[in-house]
Parts: structure tokens; sequence; C-alpha cells
């Protein structure tokens, strides 16, 4: 990272800082507000070949800890709210945290990203959100 410019990298802090139980601690002195939806949406990849560096590096790091994971953030930590939804796509490729927020703009068989967003937007409207 400090060869992409940052001369403070800790990669590896950030992604143990997104292990299960670093998210527990971290969601237990931070109660949910009442009267606030709280959902999640999660994905993962099928393999590290999932995503380019560093997410495929990343994700054997937090395989060791959790198993599946998008590449930053393992299932378990994903899930929060009322409703958790798996985001899953055909083939064998599966989805990243980068392909998530559109990183790479890149356009794959079993996801479009930008329609999965007008999809949530719109889910969030119909619930008066």
């Amino acid at each position: 990272m400090r060869r992409l410019g940052d001369p403070h990298s800790d990669f590896l802090a950030a992604v143990y800082d997104l292990t299960a139980e670093r998210c527990a601690a971290y969601n237990g002195e931070l109660p949910d507000v009442p009267g606030v939806l709280y959902q999640s949406v999660g994905s993962k990849m099928k393999g590290w070949i999932s995503a380019p560096f560093p997410l495929n590096l990343a994700y054997l790091y937090v395989r060791r800890f959790e198993r599946e994971n998008d590449g930053l953030v393992g299932v378990e930590s994903m899930k929060w709210g009322e409703r958790f939804r798996m985001l899953t796509a055909s083939g064998r490729r599966g989805i990243s945290h980068g392909d998530m927020i559109d990183l790479n703009r890149q356009n794959f068989r079993g996801f479009d990203v930008r329609e999965f967003y007008v999809e949530l937007v719109r889910d969030l409207k119909e619930r008066g959100c």
C-alpha cells in the first residue's frame, strides 16, 4: 500500500478490525437507535482469484479467521439489523467487496452492481424510508 501512496499503511490491522470478534466488540459499544431501520447486504468470493490485488490477498488472510468472506469482511461479520441479504452470482467467480462498491468498474456474468443499488433504493422507498 505504501507503493500506492499510503505512507502509514497498516492493511492487515484494518482487516483484523473486520473479524467477527472485533465487530461484535464494536457493535456492543454502539447500540441500535430506536426507530432506525438497520439491514445489511453481503457477498462472498468463491476463491482468491475472484478479485484483483489487494482483495485477493486479503481474502486468504480473512479466510484464516472466518472462512467465507468478500475479500475484506467475513460473512458472519456482515450480518446486522432486521434483515440480511447475501448476494450471489452465477459462475465460479463470486462477488468481492470491490465488486459491491463498483471499484473496478467491471461487468461480469450474474451480477449487475448498478441494478442492485437501484433495487435497494426502490425497496427503501417502498418501505417509506
